[in-house]
């Protein structure tokens, strides 16, 4: 297999044998894929500069196998700038991408929603509400998304002024009366994130939880490595 210039995205690097380096890239139209760089790390060249977190190229490569040999990549003249917790988010999306999404499994629009959310972080965004758009946007891609207008027991409408419980294979249904209040989720809230509408704190909180919650099974038992940087830095994670 073959493919030439397909816009990437770099999402991480790491040192692979002497001089090379395995990088894993996000493409449009193939999804993630992991490819070997042979010798990029054996001479300091301003090309090996383009190789690194959030670096958009063209890139071609070939192979059969999980790995592929990465033949050309060259800049797409598309340059990002992160900074700070800008930089952090960055990082965290980066290391969602790479944790859940499948190898050589296309979704086109997770591309173009990762490119969105770079370039809104660069132009200094509002950190939290962009995050949680991604988070449930990656959930929807990878078929874990879930539905913040409907009740699907019942499947009316959620209602602004009801209390909902959270299933998170289902999705929002009608809370029993017995069911402690730190575990409700009001109806309102609910439907505020189904507009992409964070300007409440209790809406923050809540999908916070939530984006968490459904997260945490896909990612396992092991810790992002992006999250610990916020450990001094009072993170929006």
């Amino acid at each position: 297999m073959r493919v030439d210039l397909q816009p990437a995205y770099i999402l991480h690097t790491r040192p692979y044998r002497d001089t090379s380096l395995l990088i894993d890239l996000l493409t449009p139209d193939y999804g993630r894929v992991t490819a070997v760089a042979r010798g990029v790390r054996k001479t300091k060249t301003p090309k090996r500069q383009l190789l690194n977190p959030f670096s958009r190229l063209l890139v071609s490569w070939q192979g059969k196998t999980d790995m592929k040999l990465l033949t050309l990549f060259e800049s797409d003249n598309h340059f990002l700038s992160l900074t700070a917790n800008h930089l952090y988010s960055g990082f965290y999306l980066n290391e969602l991408l790479v944790r859940l999404l499948p190898e050589m499994d296309s979704h086109n629009g997770i591309f173009y929603a990762y490119e969105h959310s770079l370039i809104t972080l660069q132009a200094g965004a509002d950190i939290e509400p962009l995050l949680r758009t991604f988070e449930f946007r990656l959930l929807e891609e990878l078929g874990y998304g879930l539905d913040f207008s409907q009740d699907v027991r019942s499947f009316c409408a959620i209602q602004p002024e009801g209390f909902y419980e959270c299933h998170a294979q289902e999705g929002f249904y009608s809370a029993a009366p017995d069911i402690p209040e730190e575990a409700l989720l009001k109806g309102e809230v609910l439907l505020a994130i189904a507009r992409g509408d964070y300007s409440h704190a209790a809406t923050r909180m809540a999908a916070k939880k939530l984006a968490r919650r459904l997260l945490k099974p896909l990612l396992g038992s092991r810790p992002l490595n992006s999250r610990a940087l916020f450990v001094s830095q009072k993170p929006d994670l």
